[in-house]
């Protein structure tokens, strides 16, 4: 008897059994199996009771190291190996390294001759220092350094591979995933153009940078949380105003001469010298207090409880003094209806120093006393943060000499124990506060050209101990500073800034596979490795300056008609949705989460061609998992087939996710057959006419957009929304709008509708403006045919070089940055409606009409939040309650024309009929008041437009 298993070894006079349900199965010839299954190989005529064992061995070897380490040949006993049938991914590495782990470096024996395995790990040029380094990694349970040095075995020597195999990554996951061969084949499309002298200096570089990201993130991580969970600043703001306004409301009395005030004597009340005299004061107090809570929750997370507390005890023991008894106790006192949280920072900096101060036990009980008292430290800095920028608007109001004399004060004993978190020789000041406070004062740097010491030369109105607040809530979110947004108003440094968008195809540093497997991409892409790059960012810099990375994300797929109806539609049994590829940027974006090459060109180019359709499968928490090649049966009105199917890093998807999703596809119709057109007769040859030049899109198109673009600009009520989403004037909101991350910007969205800086209709209406899309749509038909790029501008960037120098042109970039305001702050809204924001939900009950109302209800039913939702309609119904009466089956109704602006909003309205039959049509119980949805929807009615 013949079994043929992985790698194309063919056992003879060996029977194979494999693990079922009902107990071990007799597999003879392979009959019955699935490829790649594990089996257990044994003797023809071995016992029952044997068999028993050894199927019973391998169940216990693939629970512990996947299907993969049971092709290593792994000893079950009795004479029975495990192995694997014939059609098994990988190569003999991945087997070995996952058996090893599998059964642990005392178990190494079952896996035969440590020569034959360490041969089958680096090759046969390993040597006794190779294989006894190793085995040092294996004992110390260094699997990533062991999973690097046998792929990268096919391009480094046996010298540097011992260098590899030292390395240590800690409990840093530098290897995400993936088998070695695939990580092996990568680096050798990416290395081996190097010299092989420069190569272990790439893959130690590349191991030290993935190592730092994570590290990054682990302290970040650490950081936040010191951290409370929850968002306490909407309870800590109306404490705080509680106590400014009960101040305000005593300086009214006393101004009457102790009566109550009414209303209009409050009204009548203008603000005084005393007043902004305690209020500056109060405001420093608070920021330097805050500061030193911030850092004690750095000094903590990163070295510990009890070194933090000793390296934060002289910063602690400076900032306690600064506010008296009584004003403390005032901050901590209980008012009912509000949090029992203090309303300044000045309480938990005086308990913690007198309790690191008192001789203490520092038992458990200390963790947790810290704990609380650092938890709300960032929401009070936010807060601080704000009354900041409230005191200075009223000091430059106010242009009294309070605030003169105020920033004259010095910090010297603060900063003797603070010390400076950014040079003073560098610091300008913020002008737009610094010159109204200190008119005749030079900045400080200036200053400190005569006068070399910077505590002494200092000024409370510098304003440096503020960016200190900002810097320190920026080390609480694991940066190492806040990064200023200069021009966009305050608060003139954004503490958590988002990093900026990656260049498409940038290979990612989140692990030493996503880094290859995107180098690799890079590669396949055109990209040429330089010989003598020194570190990893150089050699994928070469990379990414030597490829037209733009040009290759750009265009549409022709994907055949049955293919895109069923995107967004779910596999049967498998628990994921089918996502078909459309664009280049589908594939870009696949690649960097998964770690593979969809996005080469040989997949780039079939696709675009229509030969083949490329499919993503999402779970119900709309994670990728697996991708997909389809390639039409022959001839193509048969249907379709699975050509390729992977998960994560190349891996094996899940054997039942793989068998429903192959039985899925066997439903899919292929494409109709082309009818043949008539062959004309062939014409008489021609004389071959002149090659016209090149078009020129920027000179052609660009005279004639501009003025278009310009026509189409809305009138200063838009431009005023923008402003108020941004809080900045209306020339430099766009610039600020769009550095803001969609985090940011959400944020911003949710200020400007809680303040009432704008209203929910008033920004739906603000950013359906598109200048840029109207100057398009009336530019000359003869001129969008030949440019078919155009429609492009329309998407989010990077742009095709072409049309990055169309938008540098002063109208058209103007509305090209007025549409991508317009369309990520709808996006914004869709974030805070799935959210279940209770600001939004507030302008949604006030103000929301009717085209609004519908997109908004469309994207909260696709998206299925866990917030708490009320059924509008029920399953698989079509009528939509309320007056006027509406249904969602009306081609030219409310529902269906909502759905391009659902899509605006975020969502992914190919689930949305696959919603409304699972659940109906849903919205948030939040929106709704005493008169449930009939009186939401009569309200927007009325407001339709």
């Amino acid at each position: 008897m013949k079994i043929r298993l992985a790698g194309g070894v063919v056992a003879s006079g060996r029977a194979a059994w494999a693990a079922r349900p009902a107990g071990p199965a007799r597999l003879p010839d392979g009959a019955g199996a699935r490829p790649g299954e594990p089996v257990a190989l044994g003797p023809d005529g071995a016992g029952d009771a044997d068999v028993r064992h050894a199927v019973t061995e391998l169940t216990r070897l693939v629970a512990d190291g996947g299907a993969v380490a049971a092709g290593a040949g792994v000893d079950l006993g009795a004479g029975f190996r495990s192995a694997r049938l014939d059609g098994a991914r990988g190569d003999q590495r991945d087997a070995v390294l996952a058996a090893l782990r599998a059964v642990g470096p005392d178990g190494a024996e079952r896996l035969g001759e440590r020569s034959a395995f360490l041969v089958a790990l680096f090759g046969p040029a390993v040597t006794k220092p190779v294989g006894a380094a190793a085995g040092r990694a294996a004992a110390e349970g260094r699997w990533a350094a062991l999973h690097l040095a046998a792929a990268a075995s096919d391009v480094l020597g046996p010298e540097q591979l011992e260098h590899v195999l030292a390395l240590d990554a800690g409990d840093a996951a530098v290897i995400a995933g993936g088998p070695p061969s695939a990580l092996a084949r990568h680096l050798r499309q990416v290395l081996e153009p190097v010299p092989r002298r420069r190569r272990l200096d790439l893959v130690v570089d590349l191991w030290g940078r993935a190592l730092e990201h994570h590290e990054a993130d682990a302290r970040r991580q650490r950081r936040l949380a010191t951290q409370s969970g929850r968002d306490r600043v909407d309870s800590l703001r109306p404490r705080r105003r509680h106590d400014d306004d009960q101040d305000v409301l005593w300086r009214v009395r006393m101004s009457l001469g102790g009566r109550e005030p009414s209303l209009a004597d409050a009204a009548r009340w203008v603000p005084d010298a005393p007043y902004l005299s305690v209020l500056l004061d109060r405001l420093l107090e608070d920021a330097l207090g805050v500061t030193a809570l911030l850092r004690t929750a750095v000094a903590v997370a990163d070295h510990g409880l009890h070194d933090g507390l000793a390296r934060s005890a002289d910063l602690l023991a400076a900032a306690a003094p600064l506010v008296t008894d009584q004003a403390a106790g005032y901050a901590r006192r209980r008012v009912p209806g509000l949090t029992g949280l203090p309303s300044r920072p000045a309480p938990y900096v005086r308990d913690l120093h007198r309790r690191i101060s008192g001789g203490v036990p520092r038992d458990a009980k200390l963790a947790g006393y810290v704990r609380t008292r650092l938890a709300c430290a960032r929401d009070l800095a936010l807060l601080i943060v704000a009354d900041a920028a409230e005191a200075m608007r009223l000091a430059v109001a106010l242009r009294a000499e309070t605030p003169g004399r105020w920033a004259a004060a010095d910090l010297r004993n603060w900063c003797a124990v603070a010390g400076y978190g950014r040079s003073p020789a560098d610091w300008a000041g913020i002008p737009e506060w610094t010159n109204a406070l200190q008119p005749d004062t030079a900045p400080l740097y200036e200053r400190l050209a005569t006068e070399p010491d910077a505590a002494a030369a200092e000024t409370v109105g510098d304003l440096l101990w503020y960016v200190d607040l900002v810097d320190a809530l920026a080390l609480v979110h694991g940066h190492e500073r806040a990064a200023p947004t200069p021009g966009t108003g305050e608060p003139w440094f954004e503490h958590d800034p988002e990093p900026p968008p990656a260049e498409p195809l940038a290979p990612r540093l989140d692990s030493v596979t996503l880094a290859a497997s995107g180098a690799a991409q890079l590669v396949a892409l055109g990209g040429v490795p330089p010989r003598h790059a020194r570190t990893w960012p150089d050699l994928t810099g070469a990379l990414l300056s030597g490829t037209a990375i733009a040009e290759s994300l750009t265009g549409e797929f022709a994907v055949p008609a049955p293919l895109l109806e069923r995107d967004g539609a779910a596999v049967p049994g498998a628990g994921v949705r089918v996502k078909i590829a459309r664009t280049a940027r589908d594939l870009s974006e696949w690649a960097d989460h998964m770690g593979n090459c969809i996005a080469s060109p040989t997949y780039l180019d079939d696709a675009r061609k229509g030969r083949t359709g490329l499919v993503g499968l999402y779970d119900l928490r709309g994670a990728l998992v697996a991708n997909a090649e389809l390639c039409p049966l022959r001839p193509g009105s048969r249907g379709w087939r699975v050509g390729e199917i992977a998960a994560r890093f190349n891996d094996e998807p899940d054997a039942e996710l793989e068998r429903r999703f192959r039985a899925w596809v066997a439903t899919v119709p292929g494409p109709a057959p082309d009818v043949p057109a008539e062959v004309a007769d062939e014409p008489p040859p021609v004389r071959p006419a002149r090659r016209r030049g090149a078009p020129r899109l920027v000179e052609e198109v660009g005279p004639a957009l501009g003025p278009l673009a310009r026509d189409a600009w809305p009138g200063p009520g838009a431009l005023a929304v923008f402003a108020a989403v941004a809080a900045t004037p209306a020339d430099t909101a766009l610039v600020r709008l769009r550095r803001l991350g969609a985090a940011q910007l959400a944020g911003a969205v949710r200020r400007a509708l809680d303040t009432g800086a704008a209203d929910l209709a008033a920004l739906w209406t603000a950013t359906g403006r598109r200048p840029l899309a109207e100057a398009l749509d009336a530019l000359d038909p003869a001129l969008r045919e030949r440019f078919d790029r155009l429609p492009l501008l329309l998407d989010d960037p990077p742009l095709p070089k072409t049309l990055r120098r169309l938008v540098k042109l002063p109208d058209v970039a103007d509305a090209h940055a007025l549409d991508l305001a317009g369309r990520r702050i709808r996006r914004a809204v869709g974030r805070l409606a799935v959210e279940d924001d209770p600001v939004l939900a507030r302008a949604v009950a006030r103000h929301a009409a009717e085209p609004l109302l519908c997109a908004l209800t469309v994207a909260v039913t696709c998206a299925a939040p866990e917030a708490e939702l009320a059924v509008v309609s029920a399953p698989r119904a079509a009528a939509v309650p309320g007056y006027p009466a509406t249904t969602l089956a009306d081609e030219d109704g409310a529902w269906r024309r909502a759905l391009p602006a659902a899509r605006e909003l975020g969502a992914d309205t190919g689930r949305f009929w696959d919603e409304i039959e699972a659940h109906g049509l849903r919205v948030p119980a939040s929106w709704l008041g005493a008169g449930g949805w009939p009186a939401l929807w009569a309200r927007a009615h009325g407001r339709r437009r």
